[in-house]
């Protein structure tokens, strides 16, 4: 028996599912984008901006120096809310991935193959690290598409091309962050029913911690538990990726396969 093809099977349709929604959503912003350049929205959107804290626009990631109407920034703003579907498709991903054999009974039908467990955390971590692939792969084309429809003329392709590409590998890096800090807690989850309410609630905590790490200076450390902020689109534009936040990441994605591998092969079913 192939786990990694079985997973993968069981995995793809829900993972085009997640493609399409996003996929849709972004032609939908990007299509907005062409109304940014008319004077009269850009007086409305910027005196809006101009009515809020400081403090306020820096949490949600947007500075006094956006500006709507640059294709970049624009795209770096609105892309934010792919990445963060993204981080929720990869946290479901890994929450429910061991925690589906528990519930559905499929447990005792791998456990009476000549197959171990360390195995099968490999198999599944492989399979759901292709499957975020090809959905991030899928959602950057369609970007790339967009893009180029509604690119102003004066505005270099490559320029461009290269900031989105910076937002996507930012977006790799955030998913595979959540998917592995998923694997983790899927072991310790009896019920794949719960992996969703499981998996909001891991991205928007660790994502409200990184809004008040940014509104109180005494709070700042809390950055370090949102992984959204580690590459967050608007950040990656401006200053590039910082070396710390990938140290960081990459740390906490050892550590959780780490932990999943020694967790998985301790734990007692009852088969």
């Amino acid at each position: 028996m192939n786990i990694f093809n079985f997973e993968f099977k069981r995995l793809f349709k829900g993972n085009i599912i997640w493609a399409l929604v996003c996929s849709v959503l972004i032609v939908m912003f990007m299509l907005f984008f062409p109304s940014m350049k008319e004077m009269g929205m850009q007086e409305l959107v910027g005196s809006k901006l101009e009515s809020l804290p400081e403090a306020f626009l820096e949490a949600f990631n947007i500075s006094g120096a956006t500006d709507f109407s640059n294709i970049s920034d624009f795209s770096a703003y609105v892309l934010q809310y792919i990445v963060m579907a993204g981080g929720i498709y990869a946290a479901i991903l890994g929450v429910s991935s061991l925690a589906k054999e528990e519930s559905e009974g499929t447990i005792e039908f791998l456990y009476s193959k000549p197959v171990t467990r360390s195995r099968i955390v490999t198999a599944k971590i492989l399979a759901n690290a292709f499957i975020l692939f090809i959905f991030i792969i899928i959602v950057f084309i369609i970007t790339i598409i967009s893009t180029i429809i509604v690119k102003p003329d004066d505005v270099k392709f490559v320029s461009v091309i290269t900031d989105i590409n910076k937002i996507y590998l930012g977006m790799a890096l955030i998913s595979y962050v959540f998917m592995t800090i998923g694997f983790l807690i899927s072991v310790f989850v009896k019920s794949a029913k719960k992996a969703t309410s499981i998996a909001l609630g891991i991205f928007f905590a660790s994502y409200i911690l990184g809004i008040f790490s940014k509104l109180q200076d005494r709070l700042s450390g809390f950055i370090y538990l949102s992984p959204f902020d580690y590459a967050a689109p608007s950040n990656v534009i401006k200053n590039g990726f910082e070396e710390k936040y990938i140290i960081i990441g990459l740390g906490i994605m050892i550590i959780s396969l780490a932990g999943t591998y020694i967790i998985y092969n301790k734990k007692d079913y009852n088969i």
